[in-house]
């Protein structure tokens, strides 16, 4: 599979590739050199027939809108786009060092709750400038989340990929309309055809920060039907029943389990109504 770019090539005559940081199905990540801000950036290069598709490019287009709209510490800068000589789009977007919270999951397993706690909390801070204008990530989940280096004693978190992360794997469900989506990260209302919502992301959130404290998910199925049956239907393990030596707050894990609600009216209000539940829950602890 070809490359979008190549090492050393010049976009628009502005943008320096200097390396392929990430490969998709649908899009390569290059990290490149703005000549003309003079600092460092990521390209999102959609590839080969992707290019052509007018969703996808839909889809790129409305990423940029998003992130252009919000300014906030906790979500990825997108600083504009524009198409190569092959009129393959792209967009240029703030250069991350860290790593994705799913290498984190993948590697350490159950992590201090002090630090799942201050991930999520801050998470939320920039879901919250998002749905203050009315924007849904909809498609939350580990790789969408950055651990940045930091200061400060915690990694900075960077939610990324609104609007573009639905064209990069994952399980996909279409039930009434078009749902996308990473299937076990979706709420109930999701799978039952809801397009999204600011509660959906809650949801979604929970689920991360139940993964991050016992190292697994919340619902586990060798087939997406059963997955989605358990996610409709059944109750979740309580976090602390699953690694009772973890030391999970209590009041933490109610926060979890709110989140994890069936129906969006358990569920916290809104995102900084969840991070308040956060920050009680560990002033507790």
């Amino acid at each position: 599979m070809d490359l979008a770019a190549q090492p050393g090539e010049v976009i628009d005559g502005r943008y320096q590739v200097v390396r392929v940081i990430g490969r998709g199905s649908m899009a390569d990540v290059f990290e490149a050199y703005d000549q003309q801000s003079q600092r460092g950036v990521a390209l999102k290069i959609l590839r080969g027939q992707v290019a052509k598709d007018r969703e996808a490019i839909e889809r790129l287009r409305r990423e940029a809108h998003v992130q252009e709209m919000i300014s906030h510490r906790n979500v990825a800068a997108v600083y504009g786009g524009g198409a190569t000589k092959k009129n393959e789009p792209y967009l240029v977007v703030e250069l991350l060092q860290g790593v994705s919270m799913r290498k984190v999951v993948q590697s350490q397993g159950p992590i201090d709750p002090h630090y799942a706690a201050s991930y999520i909390w801050q998470a939320l801070q920039g879901l919250a400038s998002a749905h203050a204008l009315g924007v849904f990530h909809r498609d939350l989940k580990p790789a969408n989340l950055m651990l940045e280096p930091s200061p400060g004693p915690v990694e900075r978190v960077v939610v990324i990929d609104f609007g573009f992360a639905a064209l990069e794997g994952g399980s996909r469900l279409t039930k009434v309309g078009h749902v996308v989506g990473s299937l076990a990260y979706l709420a109930p209302e999701r799978l039952e055809g809801d397009p999204g919502s600011a509660s959906a992301d809650l949801y979604a959130l929970g689920v991360i920060l139940y993964e991050l404290l016992t190292g697994q998910r919340p619902f586990i199925a060798d087939d997406e039907l059963k997955l989605i049956e358990m996610q409709l239907n059944q109750a979740p393990t309580p976090p602390r029943s699953v690694v009772p030596d973890a030391k999970i707050p209590p009041a933490l894990e109610e926060v979890v389990m709110r989140a994890l609600s069936k129906s969006p009216a358990g569920r916290a209000s809104h995102a900084q109504a969840m991070a308040k539940e956060i920050e009680a829950a560990m002033a507790h602890s």
